[in-house]
């Protein structure tokens, strides 16, 4: 377990689609001293480019954070580098591979990305969630509509890594919102189930950016993941 005297645990975060650094704010700042935070974005049109770049950037060994497209990219990472990961925390993401024929969302960010921005602030938090769906919206408009439409690409060609979630056997974290618009609770479950070493937990009153409407609750089951994993 950390103390206050010793040395910060880097920390990788990867936002999730169209968010930057803003989603981890809270939690971030909730934790001070104790971690290292490296908010770590790669807007390439395919999940190994992006990972691989991230690895490249990344500390030598670190707890990964991902949600969402950011969860996908980070299980690409931690099944590329196993070794190099000391802690696994995942939201709202899904190992399985992407259905055929679901909405062109890359095209749609590159011809109105204001329009999927709109459409998208309501699917991400529920719909009593004013100030968090603004706060999305905010980095949206700051990401944009070609990176955007990137990672969409990316998660919508990711291939499934559910056959392979065995070999990531560090201590995880799978963390889901009970009210989940865009990934059921079902998928998190299996999820965790697939992992080794997998905690899995449920926020009430949560949509699909746990650490964007529950920044507290997130943060305590961080901080307790880091103490399960002597860091």
């Amino acid at each position: 377990m950390n103390t206050s005297s010793s040395p910060s645990v880097p920390v990788v975060l990867i936002p999730a689609l169209l968010c930057d650094d803003g989603l981890y704010r809270d939690v971030v700042d909730r934790l001070g001293d104790r971690i290292d935070a490296h908010v770590l974005m790669s807007p390439k049109p395919n999940l190994a480019d992006s990972a691989a770049d991230i690895l490249a950037r990344a500390p030598e060994r670190f707890v990964l954070v991902g949600t969402s497209y950011g969860g996908n990219l980070a299980l690409q990472v931690a099944l590329a580098a196993p070794e190099r990961v000391a802690a696994l925390w995942l939201m709202g993401c899904n190992p399985a591979a992407p259905q055929a024929g679901g909405p062109d969302l890359a095209g749609g960010l590159e011809a109105t990305p204001e329009a999927v921005f709109d459409l998208l602030a309501g699917l991400v938090v529920r719909k009593e969630a004013t100030a968090e769906a603004a706060a999305f919206k905010a980095m949206a408009a700051r990401v944009g509509g070609a990176a955007g439409a990137a990672q969409a690409r990316a998660a919508g060609s990711r291939d499934e890594v559910a056959s392979r979630l065995g070999e990531l056997t560090m201590p995880a974290l799978v963390l889901w919102g009970e009210e989940d618009a865009l990934a059921p609770v079902a998928v998190g479950r299996a999820l965790a189930e697939g992992l080794p070493r997998a905690r899995f937990e449920v926020l009430t009153a949560c949509g699909h950016l746990p650490t964007l409407e529950k920044p507290a609750e997130s943060a305590a089951r961080f901080r307790r993941l880091l103490d399960d994993a002597g860091l």
